[in-house]
Order: C-alpha cells, then structure tokens, then sequence
C-alpha cells in the first residue's frame, strides 16, 4: 500500500514487512513529511496513512490540537476509541508510541517563531524514539522552508510530494528545491492538474497511487467528509486567534484594546 521508507514509519517498532521478498523489521519512529500546496491532498493523504495504522498496528493515534467536533463526529467509526487530540507541546505526557499528525505546520511550526511551536518541533525531533517506546510523526506543511530546519536533522525521515504551485516553489528552501521540482515533473508525467490520484516518494524515488475510502468522499457524507478535511474551521474564534498570534498562549490585547478597557473602567468608576 505504500513504499518501504513510509512503511517502514508507520508499522510499530518491530512489525515485520516485506522489501523485495525479504522480511525486515520496522523502525516505527521517525518524521513522514508531506509537502503541497493548499488543496493539494495533503490532509486527505495522510488520513490514509493513519487509516493504514489503524487496521494494521495497536499505536494510538494524535490528531495534533484537532476541535474535538472532529474527533467526535468527524472520524470513521472504526477509529473510534483510537483517535485523541492531545496538543504536540504535551508529547512528554504520552506513554504510548503513538503516530501524530501534525497538520498545516506551516502555521502553527513557522521557522520564524523562535520561541514557539517550530523550536518545540526542533527539540523533540532527536528524542521521538524515546517517547512512548518510538513515535511517528506525519508532518504536513505547504513549504519546507516555512519550517524550522533542525527538525529534519536529528532523525528518520521520508518525504512526500504533491502537487506544489510553482509561484511557490520559487521560494522554497535550495536543499529542498530539487526533490520537490523532480516530484512535480514524476508527478505531471502520469497526472494533470493538482495530480491528486499520485504521490512521489522522495526516498524511495516512487510515483505511488493513492486510493482514498469512502469515508472522505463528500458525495458520499459531505459533513463528514467537511468535518475531517477543513478540521481547524471548527475550531472556536478564540482557538484559531491563539493559532495564529501564538499557539497556546493567550492572544495578547493591543494598546488600543487596553487604553478603552481602562477607559471603559474609569467611567466606572466615576
């Protein structure tokens, strides 16, 4: 179903598989990055993935701060039970090796927040195989130099591409450009438009198809379908301001803000 560099993540540490009629033992800890455009499948794909987990190990999986309307009415049914949204900044508190997905990173991991959730990535990205008995985490972001560098440094890696605009490829990162030029020419060689029905593996030079289920199809159940591939809409105002100005950090008032609520408390007063 998918190549030996992302099997070889995905399976728990010690599950045997096959390479070439040779069975070897999984590593079950490491970083699947996903690399497209906004509406490329990024989301979609690695649902897949963690449908994949799901039917063929026991690992838990973590949807990275999802709104629990998802998980509660948004997840197939036989994930249910499997599936919790513990925030990656309390990795330390799970006992399980468990698979993340950590979704639209590009946001909530920028390589511009020195003191927030890219340095946290960073930190742990050596010791995921420490955590819980070796984590996985299934990375998605619309540009790899929109993250922070040292978190593909210090551990197992494979990547994915799809489709990736090319205004935005002129900015991506020189270490990175070429393997993700080759995936859109591997990509456009076999599909047209956002190629949704491939991906390229980078690792294992391989055009893949993908088959997504039913249960992502809108035609089939468009509210769920809504529910698990636009997850952050359904998160609060509140939640989405402390995404966007500072993950989990409470949004800072501005000066305007403050000088009317103590304006506000003087007439009060008075």
């Amino acid at each position: 179903m998918f190549p030996p560099s992302i099997t070889n993540l995905l399976l728990q540490e010690g599950q045997r598989f096959q390479i070439n009629n040779n069975f070897v033992e999984a590593l079950g800890t490491g970083i699947i990055c996903c690399v497209a455009s906004a509406r490329g499948g990024k989301t979609s794909l690695a649902y897949v993935m963690l449908d994949y987990v799901i039917r063929y190990t026991k690992r838990p999986v973590i949807l990275d701060s999802f709104p629990q309307k998802v998980i509660d009415e948004g997840v197939p049914d036989h994930w249910k039970g499997r599936v919790f949204n513990t925030p990656f900044s309390q990795i330390a508190t799970v006992n399980e090796p468990a698979v993340w997905l950590v979704d639209d990173s590009g946001t909530h991991y920028n390589s511009r927040d020195s003191m927030g959730g890219g340095k946290l990535l960073a930190r742990t990205a050596g010791i995921l195989s420490h955590f819980g008995g070796g984590m996985t985490v299934i990375f998605t972001t619309q540009l790899l130099s929109g993250v922070d560098v040292s978190f593909f440094r210090y551990t197992n890696m494979a990547t994915i591409i799809r489709y990736v605009d090319s205004d935005v490829l002129k900015h991506e990162r020189s270490e990175w450009k070429e393997l993700v030029q080759e995936g859109q020419y591997q990509l456009n060689r076999v599909s047209s438009g956002r190629c949704l029905d491939y991906f390229w593996s980078g690792k294992d030079r391989q055009l893949v198809r993908v088959h997504f289920p039913d249960w992502l199809n809108k035609k089939v159940d468009p509210i769920k379908a809504d529910l698990m591939s636009r997850p952050m809409r359904y998160h609060t105002v509140e939640d989405k301001e402390r995404m966007i100005k500072g993950g989990s950090k409470a949004v800072r008032k501005s000066k305007t803000d403050k000088l009317k609520e103590n304006m506000t408390e003087s007439q009060a007063q008075e």
